[in-house]
């Protein structure tokens, strides 16, 4: 297995995409947890669907504002990116608490553990975009108009 470099960063164009991504997904999953609440509590194996509900509209204003984000300026991207990446590893958190306390069964444990997984996965690549903003910049800075077409 390779690992990457401890300085390892992504460029803007992928810390840009993954966003969209994390907002498509959140939109869908605070859908879907919105409107199905019943089935999925039934499914998650929690037996509260009105604490699913909130869970998914609680996503939809987070998918909101990941997608403002992701089509903002660097800046943007500088200053609300960390935010966005507490968010997702507060979500992973909060996941592995409530597989602890148990609050979810069967075929919930599985769905909580992918999602988590997929959100963690989220987390780091917007991370790492995020620290690679600045060395864009600085390369940027002194190149020709030229050598920022190539």
């Amino acid at each position: 297995m390779t690992r990457r470099p401890r300085n390892a960063r992504i460029s803007t164009r992928t810390l840009r995409a993954v966003l969209r991504l994390n907002a498509a997904n959140s939109l869908v999953c605070g859908l879907a947890l919105a409107v199905f609440a019943s089935t999925l509590a039934d499914r998650l194996g929690t037996g509260y669907p009105g604490w699913v509900r909130l869970v998914g509209l609680g996503l939809l204003p987070f998918a909101a504002f990941v997608w403002w984000v992701a089509a903002g300026p660097p800046e943007r991207l500088r200053h609300e990116v960390p935010l966005i990446v507490a968010g997702d590893i507060a979500w992973v958190v909060a996941s592995v608490v409530g597989l602890a306390l148990g609050w979810f069964d069967g075929i919930g444990v599985a769905i909580v553990i992918a999602m988590a997984v997929v959100v963690d996965t989220f987390a780091t690549f917007q991370w790492l975009g995020v620290r690679g903003l600045g060395d864009e910049a600085a390369t940027n800075e002194g190149a020709t108009p030229a050598a920022l077409l190539r």
